[in-house]
């Protein structure tokens, strides 16, 4: 039920963002990212290297599959710090770098 009532909360949202005009910021999203994501989580795992998470399969197929890890980080990894806003900037900032989905 939990999973749902989130789903629910980031369509709304996000529903809102596009109706209000929102775009998504590559400078918020990263600065959102380097702390929460590289430092405390991806240089771990990839053995120091930082930039070495991103060469790894996974969420490099669509923008969707990103968006969707982006937001299970949020969920499980830091706790649901971020807004759905932050997720979208983080995804913009992330997919402005490395993956250039269209």
């Amino acid at each position: 039920m939990k999973k749902w009532s989130v789903t629910l909360w980031v369509l709304v949202v996000s529903a809102w963002a596009v109706a209000s005009g929102w775009t998504a910021d590559v400078a918020k999203g990263k600065i959102l990212h380097d702390p929460g994501c590289l430092t405390d989580c991806h240089a771990s795992r990839a053995g120091g290297n930082a930039n070495g998470i991103y060469t790894r399969k996974g969420h490099k197929e669509s923008l969707e599959k990103l968006k969707s890890q982006v937001a299970v980080c949020n969920q499980q990894v830091l706790k649901s710090q971020w807004w759905p806003e932050d997720e979208a900037d983080v995804v913009e900032y992330l997919n402005h770098e490395f993956y250039k989905f269209k």
